[in-house]
């Protein structure tokens, strides 16, 4: 019997030994370490299954890798054991939103209210999942809330600034300078954009831009509405004219309709820009993925058809854009992207119009400031098939408020 007693014992220690300490577990959850995290957990939860915070960190390191329905059932366990659990309901919800069970995640999170008080993990969860709803007031009185609760949590005030950037007003001013060596002379272009919220589902927006090249000098001005049209619609418009303008469009009208469903956005729509000779038709589609942590993928396809007046000539092109974000540190995004054809029809000029065929790459560095400006820089160099080559530096500035 003492010899049993000593196996049984040295087994315990050696069980106990492997199992890793929770304070580590928690040190590696809050580094960022989230599989190896995930891992240690695991390894905790299995030598006790009635631990329950440790099955709640598995739940939530699921979620941070986007092994979503893993995250679901995880918490579904631990609410089958114990049902008023507010941690579980809250990552429940989440689970829920980021699947786009948008109306599951607030029932579940509207019902856990009661039970939760005045939680900042509560009203974060619920202000991302009304955001997925598109109802962007309510996303922004609740991440109000758990920012005057938790004023240092970083996804807290993340997800506030977000909000804000879509919902608030916004005034912004862009400029660019472009170089052409081959032919030895420069050119330059101004914006100033001012959005303002009229409706919780309506922006009316107002612009103006100047363009100067060898001998030219453009002007444009104009206005856009911006349509929430229920739950992830967005519905653009915009027109744009200068009567006068020999570079920039006389005319610039723009439709889109966006679709956002969790992480995939898809748009399309339509443009036309008339110039002093020529005309641009173009339809366009496309796609954007965000991987719920630092990175954003987008691609878009467009078809023009563009028709010239003096000699009835007309021509059809294709464009292609391919660009990628990345969150480099949590206030700075540096983006990269390749185009062939046009690269921005936003910044077409007339001498365009018959040189569609270029390519294009660019890098960029945006930064979001704790203040709600957002300032961005790309530099962009484009090779065309004429045998110009155009280096362009872009810098934008937008003040939410």
């Amino acid at each position: 019997m003492p010899l049993l007693s000593l196996c049984v014992a040295t087994a315990m220690w050696l069980a106990a030994s492997q199992t890793p300490d929770r304070g580590e577990a928690e040190r590696l959850a809050r580094l960022g370490r989230h599989a190896e995290a995930l891992t240690a957990f695991e390894r905790i939860a299995a030598s006790d299954p009635s631990d329950v915070e440790s099955r709640l960190w598995i739940g939530r390191l699921q979620l941070w890798l986007g092994r979503t329905a893993d995250a679901e059932a995880t918490f579904r366990a631990v609410l089958a054991t114990d049902p008023r659990n507010v941690d579980a309901r809250i990552g429940l919800g989440s689970a829920l939103t980021r699947t786009s069970r948008t109306d599951e995640a607030i029932a579940v999170l509207e019902a856990a209210r009661a039970d939760a008080g005045e939680n900042a993990d509560l009203f974060a969860a619920l202000a991302r999942a009304y955001r997925n709803a598109g109802r962007p007031r309510a996303a922004r009185d609740l991440f109000a809330r758990a920012h005057e609760l938790s004023p240092s949590d970083p996804d807290i005030v993340d997800g506030l600034e977000a909000v804000r950037r879509t919902f608030d007003h916004s005034v912004g001013v862009e400029g660019y300078g472009e170089t052409f060596p081959d032919a030895g002379w420069n050119a330059g272009d101004g914006a100033l954009t001012v959005r303002l919220r009229t409706a919780d589902w309506l922006h009316l927006g107002g612009m103006a831009r100047v363009h100067r090249g060898s001998g030219v000098s453009d002007a444009q001005f104009g206005g856009s509405v911006e349509y929430l049209a229920g739950k992830g619609t967005l519905v653009t418009a915009i027109v744009m004219g200068g009567p006068d303008n020999v570079s920039l469009p006389t005319l610039s009208a723009a439709a889109q309709v966006a679709q956002y469903s969790g992480n995939v956005e898809v748009s399309g729509g339509t443009r036309l820009l008339r110039f002093a000779t020529s005309d641009v038709k173009a339809f366009f589609t496309g796609v954007a993925w965000d991987d719920g942590g630092p990175w954003r993928t987008d691609a878009r396809y467009t078809y023009s058809r563009s028709s010239f007046e003096p000699d009835g000539r007309t021509a059809g092109d294709h464009s292609i854009l391919l660009r990628a974000m990345r969150r480099q540190w949590r206030r700075v995004w540096i983006e990269g992207a390749y185009a062939h054809g046009a690269e921005s029809f936003d910044v077409l000029t007339a001498d365009r119009v018959d040189s569609f065929d270029a390519d294009t790459v660019a890098i960029g560095l945006r930064i979001n400031t704790p203040s709600l400006f957002v300032l961005t820089s790309t530099w962009e160099q484009q090779w065309r098939s004429n045998g110009q080559n155009v280096g362009r530096l872009t810098a934008s500035l937008v003040r939410y408020f």
